[in-house]
């Protein structure tokens, strides 16, 4: 009753209720990542109280960048901050070694190892070397105003590096041991989630029960997770690398099983033929065989009692067929002798990297920031506010929006941590008298950090800032802590920080995204466009449906990539512009485009079953539709990104015609059903392009 209330009343607040909810939800290895976190952390505090080894803030954070949603994920992040740890304690030693009486030139020397740090950050991906050295060096700089003592700020680094190398070694060690997320399990795993999702809609067909619904959205997540899971399980397995043309064609079969069952979640509910509802019952128990394969790592044989090439009656046996013949043509392939693919190195250095400017900029805007942070609190004598520093670099993000999104994820998840803090600080600690109390105390609110960090990256860096701020008021020290300024000024740090952060990266060459949303929307179209031209040639239908699979693949990656890059716009400041056009326009033209895809996917699953079955005329007919939609797209995607003119009138005549096609082949006793699904296919498609076209022509571009 309250969530309706909240939805009449308060509609802006119920759907942020509603997306928090989502975010916050369970799902899969979610909760073994949790366990991961807190056995991680439980150990590390058990360490570090024990031996007193100073910084455990800092090396609970590093649990938490060193946890990754895999294993092999794991492994290469724990390198990359072993090398990036010992090469900032290196630096930094050599930088008061030569420079710690001479304040000017410890500046300057500083400022130039930040400058290339950030600029490593930018051009390399292991450009996680180069932050962790510039935040480590800014942050030596409020150390030595403190430290004057040479061989104690020598001890202190060092116990630095070790506060930093011992809990990522644990972490890995935990992630190894304790539900570990091998690639190759998570792929199986989310390999039979998508199946089951299949054998829920067959199920509730055949029993004639409520249809489960199932989104555009879960086609576009489904693959896109498969493929990630396998390049991973490819980095850290031999094996599947060596057979990694068959993972790759059984995600193909299960993405066109999951893209069929989505078409038949649209369906209205019918009751099902006798015809029908046998091909149900083979379809079950085909995809019981596909999943004891997958399950078992075994050869898939596809049952003798089910056939793809039964007569077509409408769509929702064009759906059935589809999962057939997509069943087959995996049980073809894998009968066939492996084909290995060859490996593919990228280059860990950007093509562009010293002759792009806008790293170098990018290394000067956060530079820029960072010194005039620094230059405040000096200046005030306000030691507690050295946050700011660090969150200058913290924040540094390729693109306003990105920056602008961490900064408000920190701001969040530092003033939730820091209000636990202060509540445990008066209420709690004053009672504790042993490591056991301070666990039960730690741990649990380490959980709710990590729930949170298991999450997306909408919300992931909200459960590491909430976990940092509480373990740097309460587990600074090794007693009780009782100053409770320092948790005020950490904050106001932080927001002093972020503030100059956004004014800097704002006014000072400004790496906007918004000025991009037509070119990634227009890439997508001309993605889409590619899609509908593919699979026209008179290659082998194996040759064709793997160049369509790979088309519609590389349709949906640029999807979720315009998706993410419109979520950071709406952040970037001047949000009034943002709202008007990201959230009304830009989203409406990203919501069609989805449809369009779609409805252009579904149109080539048509073509495929229709080859050979009707007469040549429709055949061509549609075709000569495929080859305008495809014109259409492309005129669109110049429409944004030159507003150039969108001619509907080829696309037009081809509806025209194909409809015309398809009435003189009704009336020469044409298949009436499968024209009829013909049609529905094409109409489809041409009505989601007219509803960009529309969008072009009343410029909500």
């Amino acid at each position: 009753m309250s969530t309706l209330i909240l939805e009449r009343d308060f509609p802006a607040m119920a759907q942020a209720w509603a997306w928090l909810r989502r975010e916050l939800a369970p799902f899969p290895g979610r909760t073994d990542a949790v366990w991961r976190y807190v056995l991680s952390s439980a150990i590390v505090i058990l360490i570090s109280m024990t031996l007193r080894v100073p910084s455990l803030a800092l090396s609970l954070i590093l649990v938490f960048f060193t946890a990754q949603d895999n294993t092999v994920f794991t492994r290469k992040s724990a390198t990359v901050l072993l090398l990036g740890a010992t090469l900032a304690v290196t630096s930094s030693l050599l930088l008061i070694k030569f420079t710690m009486d001479f304040p000017l030139m410890r500046i300057l020397c500083a400022s130039a190892i930040v400058f290339v740090g950030m600029y490593f950050m930018r051009i390399s991906k292991l450009g996680s070397i180069g932050y962790l050295v510039a935040l480590f060096v800014i942050d030596l700089q409020s150390l030595v105003d403190v430290i004057n003592n040479p061989e104690a700020l020598t001890r202190a680094i060092l116990w630095v590096w070790v506060a930093m190398v011992y809990p990522i070694v644990v972490t890995v060690i935990v992630n190894q041991l304790l539900l570990p997320a091998h690639p190759g399990r998570l792929l199986t795993d989310e390999l039979l989630r998508q199946l089951d999702e299949v054998d829920a809609q067959l199920a509730a067909r055949a029993a004639g029960t409520a249809i489960p619904q199932l989104s555009l959205d879960a086609i576009e997540r489904g693959v896109l997770t498969l493929h990630r899971y396998l390049t991973f399980a490819t980095m850290g397995d031999a094996r599947y690398q060596t057979d990694k043309a068959r993972h790759l064609t059984r995600i193909a079969t299960v993405d066109r099983l999951h893209t069929a069952a989505v078409q038949l979640s649209r369906l209205p509910a019918e009751a099902a033929t006798p015809a029908q509802l046998s091909r149900l019952g083979q379809l079950q128990i085909a995809s019981s065989v596909l999943r004891q394969s997958i399950e078992h790592m075994q050869q898939f044989s596809m049952p003798a009692d089910t056939q793809g090439e039964r007569a077509v009656e409408g769509a929702f046996d064009t759906a059935l067929r589809e999962m057939a013949l997509a069943m087959q043509a995996l049980a073809e392939a894998e009968s066939m002798a492996r084909t290995d693919i060859p490996v593919v190195k990228d280059s860990l250095i950007a093509p562009d990297a010293f002759s792009n400017l806008v790293y170098a900029q990018f290394a000067l805007k956060t530079l820029l920031a960072a010194l005039l942070c620094y230059v405040f609190y000096t200046a005030t004598q306000w030691q507690g506010i050295h946050t700011s520093m660090l969150t200058c670099i913290i924040m540094a993000l390729p693109s306003l929006g990105a920056t602008s999104h961490k900064g408000l994820q920190r701001i969040v998840g530092c003033a939730l941590g820091s209000i636990v803090a202060l509540w445990a600080s008066v209420f709690v600690i004053p009672h504790l008298d042993s490591i056991t109390g301070l666990l039960m105390l730690t741990l649990p609110t380490i959980a709710v950090g990590a729930w949170i960090a298991a999450g997306s990256a909408r919300i992931n860096y909200v459960g590491v800032q909430f976990v940092f701020a509480f373990a740097l008021a309460l587990l600074g020290r090794f007693e009780p802590m009782t100053d409770l300024t320092e948790i005020r000024d950490r904050l106001l740090g932080i927001l002093i920080g972020i503030g100059v952060s956004i004014f800097v990266f704002t006014f000072v060459w400004p790496e906007r995204e918004s000025g991009e949303l037509r070119t990634m929307l227009g890439r997508l179209l001309r993605s889409i466009a590619n899609l509908a031209r593919t699979g026209h040639d008179a290659a082998p239908d194996a040759v064709r449906r793997g160049q369509i699979d790979k088309a519609r693949t590389q349709s949906w990656s640029l999807f979720a990539q315009n998706r993410d890059m419109q979520a950071r716009v709406a952040l970037e400041p001047g949000w009034q512009y943002a709202r008007d056009t990201v959230t009304v326009r830009s989203q409406t033209w990203l919501a069609n485009a989805q449809e369009a895809l779609f409805a252009v996917n579904w149109l080539q699953t048509v073509l495929q079953h229709i080859h050979g079955r009707l007469p040549g005329e429709v055949e061509e007919a549609v075709q000569a539709f495929g080859s305008d939609v495809a014109q259409t797209l492309d005129q669109l995607a110049a429409s944004l990104e030159a507003h150039a003119p969108v001619s509907m009138a080829a696309l037009n005549a081809s509806v025209s015609r194909l409809a015309q096609t398809c009435f003189d082949a009704r009336g020469q006793g044409g298949d009436t059903t499968l024209l009829d699904d013909v049609e529905n296919a094409a109409h489809s498609a041409y009505e989601h392009l007219s509803l960009l076209a529309r969008l072009a022509e009343t410029g909500q571009s």
